[in-house]
């Protein structure tokens, strides 16, 4: 009984690995469980900042569009101011007299004339506007329909491949 015990106590004996070996291949383990664990930490960070970056590209790509309509507000608003300059000037070049004939043709008639280019630079801006928005969503529809068509073709190819 005591040889058989020494026989199989022999055999886990030459099947076990040796205490030095078993330390190194340990430090080892540890080792790469450190950098694997470095390796997810800048993996994740590195996500974070792809986040955070594709967030500030789609915040700058709006506050270009709203840097693009100031800019066509103010070429609007420079466009009056030209107007209005050009009236001041040529109702200065009139003269005292016809100013004040001019001034008295003002506050009857042209009232209703301002008004009516008010009007109308409204209209103007909203058709502008419209037009703006339309852009945008004829944008917005094109790379949707690009989408689609990419899609569409990934699933034929998919059903051809499943039809062989």
């Amino acid at each position: 009984m005591a040889a058989f015990k020494i026989a199989s106590l022999q055999k886990a004996l030459d099947g076990s690995v040796p205490s030095v070996e078993l330390e190194r291949v340990n430090n080892q383990y540890s080792d790469l469980t450190i950098r694997y664990r470095d390796l997810l930490q800048k993996d994740n960070l590195l996500v974070q900042k792809a986040v955070s970056l594709e967030h500030l590209e789609s915040e700058n790509t709006v506050l270009r569009k709203h840097i693009d309509r100031l800019n066509k507000e103010l070429e609007i608003t420079k466009e009056k101011l030209h107007t209005l300059e050009q009236a001041w000037e040529e109702i200065n070049s009139l003269g005292v007299d016809s100013m004040n004939k001019a001034a008295n043709v003002i506050t009857k008639g042209d009232l209703s004339v301002s008004k009516k280019m008010t009007m109308l630079e409204m209209k103007e801006l909203n058709e502008r506007q419209r037009a703006d928005h339309a852009h945008e969503m004829y944008d917005c529809l094109r790379n949707t329909l690009k989408k689609v068509e990419e899609r569409n073709c990934e699933l034929e190819n998919k059903f051809v491949n499943v039809s062989r």
